[in-house]
């Protein structure tokens, strides 16, 4: 147990070094509480890594990045790391479940994860194991990046532990062979996922010698040819192969260029998203708040004589709603949120 503050619920993955529960603050907030594996409590390295984490990733601040709220050490003397617990399946689901996704979707998604890892180089971060097994992605298509166990400051010191850490699949050449972590390395790695949801697979697959044999000797396939099917444009293969390009020179130096090519690459191919004026929509969502508000606290007869069960669920439905619709203005979907809140009026009504 980290501390008398929260309690523990079911475990929701285990990792190689770390296990993350569902847990519950003294507050009734609900969170994710990850832990040293319990058979790993005596190695220094994994409890370092995990105390390094927590003290890395309290120094984002992104919609797209998830959020650490606390951090400690339990009295068993092993560290603890709170964080918002973050809905979805994670992109390598998505990918198996469809096989690929569109373009459009892809664009969608990428802007967020782009956005995200921006957000995590600004703070002088490389997250070191980025993968689509570590990117959620929710109902609405939300993007959270996770998982910094791998994660090192940018202007630290190589390990001396001689073992290369992180997904050999979605590595720069240069990080298997013993290159420390580094933002060239976490955009080889974006390439790498953009690749993913383009085809449905990653570049390369393997064992790490093969994958880096591979990766020396042989050009990649461009995604237009390996998913033929789905048209790619003849401009996002040459961003997307950039970003693979075996030397770390040749690549992409920063995700805003990355993510400024693949824009453009895009361009006129996607239907732009539809303009708003945000003034417009803000005041439309402070109706609807208000709207959900008067209908959560007006007392009726109908809801006096519910049942507890039924009792909670109006407060449910607005919780639920005005969750979502945070999260979408956090990532500017103002229109979105509009409707999410208004979608769940018509709802609430007869149960009040």
């Amino acid at each position: 147990m980290p501390n008398d503050q929260y309690k523990l619920g079911e475990l929701l993955g285990r990792g190689g070094m770390g296990q993350v529960h569902v847990a519950r603050h003294r507050s009734g907030r609900i969170v994710a509480i990850k832990r040293v594996r319990n058979t790993l409590s005596s190695d220094r390295l994994v409890v370092s890594r995990l105390s390094d984490e927590a003290r890395l990733l309290r120094t984002v601040s992104h919609p797209n990045v998830v959020r650490a709220l606390d951090h400690g050490t339990s009295a068993d003397g092993l560290p603890f790391l709170v964080m918002d617990l973050a809905y979805g399946a994670s992109l390598s689901e998505l990918i198996a479940r469809h096989g690929w996704l569109s373009l459009e979707r892809t664009v969608a998604i990428a802007a967020q994860l782009f956005a995200g890892l921006a957000a995590i180089h600004d703070a002088q971060i490389v997250h070191a194991d980025l993968k689509s097994q570590n990117i959620l992605v929710d109902d609405i298509d939300i993007v959270t990046i996770i998982d910094f166990g791998l994660a090192r400051a940018v202007s630290s010191r190589p390990t001396r532990s001689g073992l290369v850490a992180g997904t050999p699949a979605y590595m720069a050449p240069e990080t298997i062979a013993g290159a420390p972590p580094s933002v060239t390395g976490d955009i080889y790695a974006a390439g790498a996922i953009l690749y993913e949801m383009l085809t449905g697979s990653t570049p390369f697959a393997g064992h790490v010698s093969t994958i880096l044999t591979r990766q020396l000797s042989e050009a990649v396939e461009p995604p237009s040819l390996r998913a033929p099917e789905l048209q790619i444009p003849a401009a996002v293969d040459d961003v997307v192969l950039r970003a693979l390009d075996p030397s770390p020179i040749t690549r992409y130096q920063s995700v805003a260029e990355l993510a400024a090519a693949f824009t453009a690459a895009i361009d006129g191919v996607i239907a732009p998203v539809r303009a708003v004026s945000v003034d417009i929509w803000s005041e439309r969502l402070t109706t609807q708040l208000s709207d959900l508000s008067d209908l959560s606290d007006r007392p009726t007869r109908r809801r006096e004589a519910a049942t507890e069960r039924h009792e909670e669920r109006p407060g449910l439905l607005i919780s639920a709603a005005l969750a979502r619709a945070q999260r979408l203005i956090e990532v500017h979907r103002i229109a979105d949120a509009v409707e999410e809140l208004q979608a769940t009026l018509p709802e609430l009504r007869p149960t009040l």
